[in-house]
């Protein structure tokens, strides 16, 4: 099974739990248990309850999984440098966000007073 490596070769927008589950060859529980370990995965959950991983959630989770797999390292530690490693555009998107969030509030109050 091949593994896609870069982020552009995702071709759906989210991934069910065992289709992730078997492209990273480990369990879904190890999934489930990520989840609950790192805020920064945060699959999409159906009314079913079934979880929707987006490309983002994937890369996340190849990069907790070659730390603690392969390198070794010890899962309080995996958390500490995945929660540096967030990319700088993660923070600026949601700075933008915020910030506009900030406007709309801005803008309703301005129509209250006139």
């Amino acid at each position: 099974m091949n593994t896609p490596t870069p982020s552009t070769d995702y071709t759906k927008q989210y991934y069910k739990i065992g289709e992730v589950s078997e492209m990273l060859n480990i369990p879904a529980s190890t999934l489930r248990f990520w989840e609950k370990s790192f805020p920064q995965i945060k699959p999409i959950k159906t009314k079913k309850g079934d979880r929707l991983y987006t490309p983002k959630d994937i890369e996340v989770l190849k990069n907790i999984h070659y730390l603690s797999h392969n390198k070794g390292v010890k899962l309080s530690q995996v958390s500490k440098r995945v929660k540096r490693e967030q990319p700088e555009s993660d923070v600026k998107a949601e700075t933008v966000k915020s910030l506009r969030e900030l406007k709309d509030k801005l803008l309703k109050l301005k129509q209250s007073l006139e």
